[in-house]
């Protein structure tokens, strides 16, 4: 079971440095709203849900398209931080609406949004079915569910860095593309797109990729064995690492991630 206080306490710590790190998250925002039908046409959908908002980089384009917005996240720490945000720099047309809520289990009404949009966050439930089908649940007749995930494959480099050093869980599993479909089928919602990428980001450092993950929050690993890690494992892990610097002298970080597009029929 994913320790959800933890996650968002993680989250909640990194508000304040999110939007400096958050570079795979904007791509990912950025391909996943390429999916999303009749972006332009502001009576499209009555109300929206940003379900796993974050620092509210989805919020701008949504507005667009939306006539009332609710935004939702795990973290209070990161709701209030993406509140603040909104406030200081831009004023969005249409309602919004904060609610510090857990996708598995949504204080909304049946059949009451037309399109709920997620962006890398879902990998933070325990099972994917679950928020799947509270969406389906929450959503109106023909209403739209878009979203990001990661897949297995994502991290890799940490993965392999580490396999030779302990025994111990440094990097969370993601869920197979197997896996993913499995849990579109269990939500009931019809497939319309479901599209693998991998993204591959690059530091110069072991210290700029692991502050890549802390300045975002992401750096909570379930499960993780409480023994702490030594100094020379970490020096091993290092070395590991620094063995996968490319041509440029750059080190690599890989994210394999998955953008689905359901309907309510």
């Amino acid at each position: 079971m994913i320790d959800k206080n933890a996650v968002a306490r993680c989250f909640g710590k990194a508000a304040a440095s999110y939007d400096q790190h958050a570079i795979l998250q904007r791509l990912s925002c950025d391909r996943l709203l390429q999916t999303l039908p009749n972006k332009g046409n502001a009576e499209r959908y009555n109300t929206t849900v940003d379900l796993g908002c974050g620092s509210g980089a989805l919020l701008p384009v949504l507005a667009n398209c939306s006539k009332q917005l609710i935004a939702v996240d795990l973290s209070f720490g990161m709701l209030t931080h993406a509140k603040q945000q909104r406030e200081q720099q831009d004023k969005l047309t249409p309602p919004i609406y904060w609610l510090n809520a857990d996708a598995e289990a949504l204080p909304l009404l049946s059949s009451c949004v037309d399109l709920c949009v997620s962006n890398l966050a879902l990998q933070w439930c325990d099972d994917l079915a679950t928020p799947l089908i509270e969406a389906s649940r929450c959503l109106n007749q023909g209403g739209l569910m878009l979203f990001s995930t990661l897949v297995a494959g994502s991290l890799d480099e940490l993965t392999q860095s580490w396999s030779t050093v302990n025994e111990h869980r440094h990097v969370n599993r993601f869920l197979s593309e197997g896996e993913i479909k499995t849990a579109l089928l269990k939500s009931g919602l019809s497939v319309e797109i479901f599209q693998v990428e991998i993204q591959t980001m690059y530091y110069s450092s072991v210290k700029e990729v692991m502050q890549s993950l802390k300045g975002i929050g992401a750096n909570h690993v379930h499960d993780k064995d409480a023994k702490p890690t030594t100094q020379g494992e970490l020096r091993a892990f290092k070395a590991n690492y620094e063995m996968l610097r490319d041509n440029q002298g750059l080190l690599p970080l890989s994210y394999k991630l998955a953008y689905c597009l359901l309907r309510k029929c």
